[in-house]
């Protein structure tokens, strides 16, 4: 059998490579470095740079807007298969994590003569198992849902880079929303939306059709400083707890100093939407994510949303798209409905909606300053800004009573 050794994988410095949604590369770049990273590097899809264990440890507590960060182990020609293997098997992998770990292999395929994903994932499997085979005489389980393990192989123009990926699931699954919704907006996005946005903890933020309140909630979480995936890291469910020389009090005592910093919010935090059943779902992913105090839930129509007393703030939300509503005219109304609330009810706020493709913006009645190309999934859409002009007065037909509905906490 091949002799064990098991050195100090983060005896120094170390590049590394933080995933995202395609649009949102620079605001992390901003939050690595914000973080201390160094050689931070924007790609597509992704930020590279340099850091140590602690950092790692520090972007999966608290990046709002990555969805995985590797760790490169690896790199070698791979034209075709048996190269792949060859490659695969020589990996150390016994120097990262025990045979007694489950497992999952993702592969990606970008200009190469191996495209299949599938097979990529396979051969690199069985490079696995195969030094485990030689070095412990056993080879780990596959655990393709909840590994303990997760192992990216990227190929790009036939040279592999093996990863491990030290988030294990994606980033944005915080945890707080259990109760699936229609269309639901991914929070990552959610969080890279507001810091695209420019708005700040010290401005009031308005979503007057917050849904299961996810925009808010991450712009609850950005204003009292509470780390996103707080909830993972006190389960333990992120995959470098499972690799030798975790440094497990080091890493609590992180967490430890990260719950210690979290304020109370400066400035309120406003979702509204007509839907009582809705708002329920908001509040419930709010105590969830540990920011029900922060927020303050109302029920209340499109056309009833209004600003809280005080400075100018920003209006943020993410409109029905087209397949989340029925007829093409509802869609139309809603729209127009949300340009007269904007121009009427927000005068001197900015505002930024976040729009699937093919909806009806033009019946806002504003012109957009600004647009970023996103995608929430499978979705293009764009984060659209308006700034609106104060100083406007509805029609009196459009004047609106006495606010109606319920409040929500």
């Amino acid at each position: 059998m091949i002799p064990l050794r098991r050195p100090d994988i983060f005896s120094e410095p170390r590049p590394m490579y933080a995933t995202c949604d395609a649009g949102l590369e620079h605001p992390l770049a901003a939050e690595l470095e914000a973080l201390g990273a160094e050689q931070v590097s924007p790609l597509h899809r992704g930020v590279g740079f340099v850091g140590d264990r602690a950092l790692m440890w520090r972007i999966n507590l608290h990046s709002r807007v990555a969805s995985r960060v590797l760790v490169p182990i690896a790199e070698f020609a791979a034209p075709d298969r048996e190269a792949l293997y060859q490659g695969a098997v020589e990996v150390p992998w016994s120097s990262w994590f025990a045979v007694s770990k489950t497992i999952a292999i993702d592969a990606s395929s970008t200009d190469s003569e191996m495209d299949h994903t599938g097979f990529i994932a396979q051969v690199v499997k069985d490079g696995v198992c195969d030094h485990f085979r030689a070095v412990a005489d056993r080879r780990p389980n596959v655990e393709k849902r909840y590994p303990n393990i997760r192992i990216n192989a990227r190929l790009d123009r036939d040279r592999c880079i093996i990863s491990l990926d030290s988030s294990g699931e994606r980033l944005h699954r915080r945890g707080y929303r259990t109760e699936a919704g229609e269309a639901p907006l991914r929070e990552t996005l959610a969080a890279g939306c507001l810091l695209r946005s420019g708005w700040t903890p010290d401005q009031p933020l308005v979503d007057p059709m917050c849904g299961a309140g996810t925009l808010v909630i991450e712009a609850a979480m950005i204003a009292t400083k509470t780390p996103p995936n707080l909830r993972r890291a006190r389960r333990g469910h992120f995959s470098f707890t499972h690799w030798y020389g975790h440094r497990a009090a080091a890493y609590e005592a992180v967490v430890e100093e990260s719950v210690a910093a979290i304020v109370p919010p400066p400035a309120p935090i406003i979702g509204s939407d007509v839907s009582p059943e809705v708002l329920g779902t908001a509040a419930r992913n709010a105590e969830r994510a540990e920011v029900a105090d922060a927020i303050t839930l109302e029920q209340a129509p499109v056309s009833r949303a209004e600003p809280p007393a005080g400075p100018r703030g920003v209006v943020i939300s993410n409109p029905p798209y087209g397949h989340r509503l029925g007829a093409p005219g509802q869609l139309d109304a809603l729209y127009a409905t949300l340009g007269r609330t904007l121009k009427y009810s927000f005068g001197g706020w900015a505002a930024w909606l976040l729009v699937g493709e093919g909806a009806p913006i033009h019946k806002i009645g504003l012109s957009a300053d600004d647009r970023a190309p996103l995608r929430n999934g499978p979705i293009p859409c764009e984060l659209l800004h308006y700034q609106i002009f104060p100083g406007r007065q509805a029609p009196p037909r459009e004047r609106r009573g006495p606010r109606e509905g319920a409040r929500h906490s």
